[in-house]
């Protein structure tokens, strides 16, 4: 009965051996997972903060450029309006010139 109690706990030394073993390695796996976790958290953090920047940057950029586009449209339109008062200002003038030939064709030619 000794023998027989000696072999048990022999066989439950070994179970327990293993046992431990095998916790060890999934305590090794858990810690793995866990910095493994911690790094994924580390790394949605920053893709986060970096895709709000790309796009917070990426519409001031748009505003910039409608900004600077807004600029040279109205610059060009003074521009334009400038031209378009001197080519008034012209055609008057030549209208002005037509009717004083017109005038003079009119007018008897002097006599001698």
């Amino acid at each position: 009965m000794e023998a027989t109690f000696a072999g048990f706990v022999k066989l439950m030394d070994e179970r327990q051996k293993v046992a431990d073993a095998r916790f060890d390695r999934i305590e090794a796996m858990l810690t793995e997972m866990r910095s493994s976790i911690a790094s994924l958290r580390t790394t949605i953090v920053v893709t986060g903060i970096t895709s709000v920047l790309a796009a917070v940057l990426g519409i001031s950029a748009v505003n910039a450029a409608l900004y600077s586009n807004m600029l040279a449209a109205l610059s060009a339109g003074k521009e334009v309006a400038a031209v378009h008062a001197e080519v008034q200002k012209q055609a008057e003038e030549t209208a002005a010139l037509i009717r004083q030939m017109r005038e003079r064709e009119k007018q008897p030619p002097p006599s001698d």
